[in-house]
């Protein structure tokens, strides 16, 4: 089978073969369909996490395709199942954190493509408690996505309990963000989108917005404000100093929920904090029982991912223009 291998940082992928994996009774072999790019990728490939991956690796953690061999311990899936495998790989499942449906915060996890090889190959060996039956209703292509973007926002969203009505503010008009949108609204909020990008604005009311705010026209918390403060607010961006002007038009009680990896301090006035009762926090992707949710969610409400997708043997390419923020939307990289 064909397999690209990140066999250290700062170093383009080596497509090589390798002889398909034999699984354990507790796991499955999946036929890779599609696979997709995510932004953590990069961070992978370019030795931003060097400390913690595993290296060499096989990157990718938005892996779908067909259950082709099952373990004889398996009884959540059978071969011939459409199936997917997120970020979680695995967790320990007996930990406070994985009874609760946390399994994301289970201090054994382990990661798709950083500690566990990931699904940037023809075959893919999944913990077979781990993977996710995919609905009839959803395009392999447009589910790939959906196992850590669509998650990560889904999570976040219902982390934050949104209720019909109440101004959901989405940062960024990206990956993550074009996703969100749709949550939202299809939850029964009304959305605003905010990003420093014009050429967004079609995008965003088209997927669902009902307010677009211009950040290199106008100032987002006045805006924000105007519209009677957000109640939550997803940020999706890796700039903290976009982040932190937001935090002012956030209405009383309002929640800023962070998505992005940003690694610069979020600076926040007590005073501010303490006046209105805001709360600050973050979410990143979420357990099985979430990633579920989500996938049913996005079946029955028709909400999928925009994407592009491009053959595997172009992986290298897909990569760098992902660096150059020269993809529309969300890539996927076609197996078979």
């Amino acid at each position: 089978m064909k397999v690209a291998v990140c066999y250290e940082p700062k170093k383009p992928l080596v497509i090589e073969e390798r002889p398909v994996p034999e699984i354990g009774e507790e796991e499955v072999l999946i036929k890779v369909h599609y696979c997709g790019v995510c932004h953590s990728d990069l961070h992978i490939v370019d030795g931003d996490w060097a400390d913690w991956v595993s290296y060499p690796t096989i990157p990718g953690h938005e892996v779908v395709g067909i259950a082709v061999k099952v373990g004889s311990k398996v009884k959540n899936v059978k071969e011939g199942d459409p199936v997917g495998v997120p970020w979680l790989y695995s967790s320990c499942e007996v930990c406070d954190y994985c009874v609760e449906g946390e399994e994301p915060l289970c201090p054994n996890h382990e990661i798709t493509g950083i500690t566990k090889q990931g699904g940037y190959a023809e075959y893919m060996v999944a913990h077979g408690r781990f993977v996710a039956k995919i609905p009839e209703k959803l395009d392999l292509a447009y589910a790939a996505p959906l196992f850590c973007a669509g998650l990560t926002v889904y999570s976040a969203l219902r982390h934050m309990e949104v209720k019909p009505d109440d101004l959901v503010a989405v940062q960024g008009v990206g990956g993550l963000g074009h996703l969100a949108i749709q949550y939202a609204k299809a939850m029964g909020a009304k959305v605003v989108a905010i990003s420093h990008s014009s050429n967004k604005k079609e995008t965003a009311l088209s997927l669902g917005a009902d307010y677009f705010i211009d950040t290199s026209t106008s100032d987002p918390a006045e805006e924000l404000k105007k519209l009677g403060g957000a109640d939550i607010i997803i940020s999706t961006v890796f700039d903290s100093k976009a982040i932190q002007p937001l935090i002012s038009g956030l209405a009383p009680k309002g929640r800023l929920c962070v998505v992005g990896a940003a690694s610069e301090p979020l600076l926040v006035s007590p005073f501010e904090l303490l006046a209105k009762r805001l709360v600050i926090t973050g979410s990143a992707i979420g357990g099985r029982k979430l990633l579920r949710e989500t996938l049913e969610f996005s079946a029955d409400l028709g909400i999928k991912p925009l994407v592009e997708i491009f053959p595997f043997e172009q992986v290298n390419e897909v990569l760098d223009r992902l660096r150059k923020g020269n993809i529309n939307l969300r890539a996927v990289l076609k197996m078979v």
